[in-house]
């Protein structure tokens, strides 16, 4: 059995913690937290969930959370100084792939990602002796970047493909101003780029652009804030809770704007899942397991929707 890299909180400590914080300005309600016992698990994942995992955090110890809003990446915090020492040591953000390998390599007890895991990420788990365990517990979507400026307001998954394998290499072809098209992707063991090959290029090979390959997940944002003429994609939550940008505007794909409705009821054609992964040798018992089970019952749903992720329906 692969041991886990359990956190324990002393009781008394969550006894002392103030248990809501509905009335602050940003902050966000809890809900009755799930009996996983005293001990924490190991959390790690994709930088898109990096809200929901610390609000985890805070619904596990009860302890008021908000948003922060004075960095340009805005995230979930503990909304008081003195108890931060639980979310210090069990909530890390290593990237999709960084997470499964810190999950393989017994880091991580529970990591929460963007997309299932790769060939590679999967022999990691193979050669430790498991095999992952992996359970959707919320509803993202697949959004394309572009400038505000830029007129192009909606294209279809057809115009998509073509831009990115470098069939169409000029906004007029599309309805846009006449201007070369800079079409920015993100290195190969991204989330985003996993997602952008499974669902929308779907085996058409991308474009050779080395220059316009981006390294992080904020690094879209800044480019196409800048570029009248970019078009990249991320995910709905990190675009719209995380690094919203009056520079950037979300395209209509086929017709359909990527928004909460349009997510929960499947009318977007990109709609994705954020997934909840662990060992599948953690036992029934575990504390990663027990809160993996609670995302997906009515409680664990509902802190999911204060996070600002669209629940499974």
């Amino acid at each position: 059995m692969r041991p886990g890299k359990t956190i324990f909180v002393p009781v008394m400590a969550i006894f002392v913690l103030v248990a809501a914080c509905a009335d602050r300005g940003d902050g966000i309600a809890l809900v009755e937290p799930p009996a996983i016992g005293p001990e924490l698990p190991a959390l790690d994942g994709s930088t898109s969930t990096l809200p929901l995992r610390t609000l985890l955090v805070c619904v596990i110890v009860q302890e008021p959370c908000e948003w922060n809003t004075s960095t340009a990446t805005r995230t979930i915090v503990p909304a008081t100084g003195g108890s931060r020492e639980p979310f210090r040591r069990v909530v890390r953000s290593s990237g999709t792939h960084g997470s499964y390998v810190a999950l393989a390599n017994g880091e991580a007890d529970l990591i929460l990602t963007a997309r299932v895991p790769n060939d590679e990420e999967l022999e990691l788990a193979s050669a430790a002796g498991f095999a992952y365990d992996i359970e959707p517990v919320a509803l993202d979507a697949f959004v394309f970047l572009v400038n505000a400026s830029n007129p192009v307001g909606s294209l279809e998954l057809d115009q998509i493909r073509e831009i990115f394998s470098g069939a169409t290499t000029n906004w007029s072809d599309l309805g846009g101003d006449d201007r070369p098209i800079q079409p920015y992707s993100r290195n190969p063991t991204s989330g985003s780029q996993v997602l952008m090959e499974a669902l929308v290029m779907r085996g058409l090979p991308m474009i050779d652009a080395p220059n316009l390959m981006l390294p992080s997940m904020t690094a879209p944002f800044d480019a196409i804030s800048r570029d009248v003429d970019g078009i990249s994609y991320s995910v709905y939550y990190f675009a719209t809770h995380m690094l919203p940008d009056d520079d950037i505007r979300l395209l209509n794909i086929d017709g359909v704007e990527p928004a909460v409705t349009t997510i929960s009821s499947g009318d977007y054609p990109l709609v994705t899942e954020v997934y909840a992964v662990l060992a599948d040798s953690a036992p029934q018992t575990s504390s990663s397991r027990l809160l993996r089970d609670w995302l997906m019952t009515a409680p664990g749903q509902e802190l999911v929707s204060r996070s600002g992720y669209v629940p499974l329906g």
